[in-house]
C-alpha cells in the first residue's frame, strides 16, 4: 500500500512503509512504484520487458535501491553485558516528574548531560531510573524497563531514544502515537511556530538565539516532535552550539542563558537555554518551515520556495514513525506548511525576514 497526496498536476509526495521512505514521484514513476508492489517478481518482470524493452534493466535497479531496507543500529539484544563497577548519576526534573541517569562514561553521554543540564535537581527516591552503560566495543541502554545495544560508534542515537522518551512522558503521548520527531528547531512568537532547519554551520543555533533574544520563545531544538493533528510538542532542551560559534555566541547571550560545556567523542560542545523560556503553550500550531543560512557580508534574501524542494534536506535525520496515520498526518501538515529560504548576515535582517513572512 502507497500513502500518497498530489502536490499538483505531475507529482504526488508518497510514502513506502516497507521502508519507511517518503518521495516525491512523477505519475510514470508512480505507475512503477505500484506495479512492484502488487505484481509478483515474474509477472513485474515481463511488464518491465515488455513496456521498457531498453530501459528495463536500468528501472528495475533503481526500483531495488528504493526498497533497500537501510540495516538496523540496534544490535543483538542477546548480547550480555557486565554493569560497570563504578558508576555515576544525574538527576534532573521536568515539571513535576524526576528521573535519575546512572552512567560510567560521560563522552559516550555528553549531548545528553549537555541537553538537559539546566534541568538538574536533587535525587528523589521516586525517580524514575535510566541506565546508560558503555563497555570497549558497545552501549547499552535500558530506560522503560526495554533493554537496547548500540555500537559504541552510534552511541549518539542514545540522546534521540531519551529525549524522545522524555518528550512522550511530558505530554502524556505514547511514542509511535507522535507522526514524528523533526530535525529542525522550533520557537514560537504569539503562539504561532517557525522551524528553523539549516546544515552543519549554517547559523541554526545563532539564528534561533537572535529570534530568542528579540521575543519569541524557544518550543524544542533539533527534534521537533509532531503531533497528528500537525503540531509541535515543547520540550525544554538545550541548543547546542559548535566550537565554531563560541564566540558570536558568547556575545549574543549575555547573563540570559543557562550555560553548560561538555566534551564528548567529536570534541567540546556547548549548551545554552533561554533562563525566562516558559513557555505555557505545550504544543505549538506550526505552518512555517524556515530553511536559514548566516553569510558575512551578504544582503538579505528571502525567498518562497516549494515544499517539496526542502523534503530531502527536512527529513535528514528525522524520524516518521512507521504507520498510515503517522505518514498520513505528516504529508498533510507538511504540505499546508510555507518554506522559505532566508540569507541573511545582521541580527535586524532575520528578524525583519521573520516580520514579512507572518
Amino acid at each position: 500500500m502507497i500513502i500518497k497526496k498530489k502536490i499538483n498536476k505531475e507529482e504526488s509526495l508518497i510514502y513506502l512503509k516497507k521502508v519507511n521512505k517518503f518521495l516525491v514521484v512523477g505519475k510514470e514513476n508512480l505507475k512503477l512504484i505500484d506495479a512492484y508492489l502488487k505484481k509478483s517478481k515474474n509477472d513485474f518482470d515481463s511488464y518491465l520487458r515488455k513496456s521498457f524493452p531498453k530501459k528495463f534493466r536500468a528501472i528495475k535497479k533503481d526500483l531495488q535501491n528504493i526498497f533497500k531496507v537501510d540495516r538496523k543500529s540496534i544490535v543483538n539484544q542477546n548480547l550480555k553485558f557486565k554493569k560497570p563497577k563504578k558508576t555515576h548519576y544525574f538527576n534532573f526534573r521536568i515539571e513535576d516528574k524526576y528521573y535519575s541517569i546512572e552512567y560510567n562514561n560521560s563522552k559516550i553521554i555528553s549531548s545528553v548531560l549537555g541537553l538537559l543540564n539546566h534541568l538538574k535537581a536533587n535525587a528523589k527516591t521516586n525517580s524514575e531510573k535510566i541506565h546508560i552503560y558503555s563497555s570497549k566495543n558497545y552501549c547499552q541502554l535500558k530506560i522503560n524497563n526495554k533493554n537496547m545495544i548500540f555500537k559504541k560508534n552510534e552511541s549518539h542515537i542514545i540522546s534521540g531514544r531519551i529525549i524522545s522518551y522524555l518528550t512522550s512522558n511530558l505530554h502524556q503521548i505514547k511514542y509511535k502515537s507522535w507522526s514524528g520527531f523533526l530535525h529542525g528547531t522550533t520557537v514560537s512568537k504569539n503562539n504561532k511556530g517557525v522551524i528553523i532547519l539549516g546544515k552543519s554551520g549554517s547559523g541554526k543555533t545563532l539564528s534561533s538565539s537572535i529570534l530568542i533574544k528579540n521575543g519569541f520563545d524557544l518550543v524544542c531544538d533539533d527534534m521537533s516532535p509532531l503531533t497528528r493533528d500537525g503540531k509541535i510538542g515543547f520540550f525544554p532542551n538545550a541548543l547546542s552550539v559548535k566550537p565554531s560559534g563560541y564566540k558570536k555566541i558568547d556575545q549574543l547571550i549575555e547573563n540570559d542563558f543557562h550555560v553548560c560545556e561538555t566534551i564528548g567523542p567529536k570534541g567540546p560542545t556547548k549548551y545554552i537555554y533561554p533562563k525566562n523560556n516558559h513557555l505555557k503553550v505545550k504544543k505549538i500550531q506550526c505552518q512555517k518551515i524556515v530553511k536559514i543560512s548566516f553569510k558575512k557580508n551578504s544582503k538579505l534574501k528571502i525567498a518562497k520556495i516549494d515544499n517539496k524542494d526542502l523534503l530531502i534536506h527536512f527529513l535528514d535525520d528525522s524520524f516518521i514513525n512507521m504507520n498510515n496515520l503517522s505518514a498520513k498526518s505528516f504529508i498533510s501538515w507538511f504540505l499546508n506548511c510555507k518554506c522559505f529560504e532566508i540569507t541573511y548576515t545582521r541580527d535586524n535582517d532575520l528578524l525583519r525576514a521573520l516580520k514579512k513572512m507572518e
